[in-house]
Formats: C-alpha cells, sequence, structure tokens
C-alpha cells in the first residue's frame, strides 16, 4: 500500500466558505448544531489519522515557545527524519507544519496521538522542543512538503490506512490538486458567509484544480439543523 485511502471532510455555507462564524446570529444554538453535524461525522469515518494545516492546528496546539530560544538548543542533535514518541499509538492527528511555527503542551488533540510534518530546515531546538512534550515529528527532506511522499511516510511506519483531511483550502486545495483523494465529504449549512475575499473550501492558486478531479456523487443525505451531507468519489 503506497498511501492511505484519503477523505477530505469539510463544512461549508451555500457559497462555499470557509469561517463559521457569521453563519447564524450569535445567540443562536445553529452553529453549535452545524459543528456537532460535523464532529458526528467525523467519528463516524473512524478514520486511522485526520490531518491539517498550521492554522487549523492552533485550536489543538496550546503551548508557549521558550522564553530562550537559545537555551533551548540541545546539545545532541535530535532525531532526523522521524521520532515516534508513543509506539502503542492507533490514531494520529497529523499536523503540517513546515516552519514549526505550532507549540504544544500535550501529545494528543481530539484523542489522537500527535505527529507534526516539518520542513528540512526547522531548528533542532525545535524537534528538542517537540521531544520533550511527548509529541511525534517528520521532517521532510525539503523545505516544501511532498503530499505523496508525506503519505508514503506515514504508511510505511504508522499504521494509517485511512486518512481524514481537514486542514483550510489551501490544504484541501493542495491534496484535491495533488490527485491524492479518494471522497470528497461536505457538510453543506443552511447559511451565506457572504464576506469578500474570504476563503473557500478549495483554494489550489492560481491555475486553479480545473477538469484534473472528476466527481461521482455517491451520497446525499439531510442532517440536523437543515444540513445536508453530500459524498464523492473523486478520479483523475
Amino acid at each position: 500500500m503506497t498511501r492511505p485511502h484519503v477523505i477530505c471532510h469539510m463544512m461549508s455555507p451555500l457559497d462555499g466558505r470557509l469561517k463559521v462564524d457569521g453563519w447564524a446570529p450569535s445567540d443562536s444554538p445553529l452553529n453549535k448544531v452545524f459543528i456537532g453535524e460535523y464532529e458526528r461525522l467525523h467519528a463516524q469515518f473512524d478514520c486511522d489519522a485526520w490531518l491539517a494545516g498550521t492554522n487549523t492546528m492552533e485550536e489543538f496546539a496550546n503551548g508557549k515557545a521558550p522564553a530562550d530560544a537559545s537555551a533551548a538548543k540541545p546539545s545532541d542533535p535530535p532525531a532526523r527524519p522521524w521520532r515516534l514518541a508513543d509506539e502503542s499509538a492507533k490514531k494520529f492527528a497529523i499536523a503540517l507544519d513546515r516552519h514549526g511555527r505550532l507549540h504544544w503542551d500535550s501529545p494528543t488533540a481530539d484523542e489522537a496521538h500527535v505527529v507534526v510534518v516539518l520542513g528540512s530546515a526547522v531548528p533542532d531546538a525545535h524537534l528538542a522542543e517537540l521531544a520533550r512534550c511527548g509529541v511525534s515529528y517528520l521532517v521532510m527532506p525539503a523545505e516544501a512538503i511532498d503530499l505523496k511522499a508525506l503519505l508514503a511516510a506515514l504508511v510505511e511506519r504508522l499504521p494509517i490506512r485511512s486518512l481524514l483531511v481537514e486542514g483550510g483550502g489551501t490544504t484541501s486545495g493542495a491534496f484535491v490538486k495533488a490527485g491524492l483523494v479518494d471522497e470528497i465529504s461536505l457538510l453543506l449549512c443552511p447559511a451565506i458567509d457572504g464576506t469578500a475575499g474570504a476563503q473557500t473550501v478549495f483554494e489550489a492558486g492560481d491555475d486553479g484544480i480545473g477538469t484534473r478531479a472528476r466527481l461521482e456523487l455517491l451520497s446525499a443525505q439531510p442532517g440536523a439543523g437543515g444540513t445536508c451531507h453530500l459524498r464523492y468519489r473523486v478520479a483523475y
């Protein structure tokens, strides 16, 4: 198996925007209903791992940077490319953090063991910080993260056969653009964002995705609060 089965799981109002705030009045329970439906579907997929980019993972990374970065430099170089802090872990939260911006105070996120994926230029001090927190990490061979190589590395080293991509539009767009998504799961919410310039569920640069992806509807199921869960098979 060269890579896991990848499902891109997202939620969106009718105009395809990403930010949940403002989809309903602040005193309305609808926002909680929308998020509850999304999380229910996440659990229903029961994938071995979920993956998100730096901005999305900020919600889970609640640690603080060392006050004196120079003092935190380890005397011995940390292991590269892999450090597995929990060999017994069965569920994983994969954080794409190329520049090492995130700081952790726990080795788990949403009850899954955290594995941080970093670019080759990440300093040893940051790797040592991750090790102290009990967080696993993978340093990629280049500063840019090759998504195909990343998935192959995850399958080779970890018991991951299915993966939910739950990042922002840039992360989701990059996976589809690279031809690495097998299914799209979209929770469509009865709301209209309308904010000018707001990020959409897929962001793939100026040349976009275009005709690279072919979508086949698998199911459309109504849910709580007027939501509708759409599932598509993706072919390239």
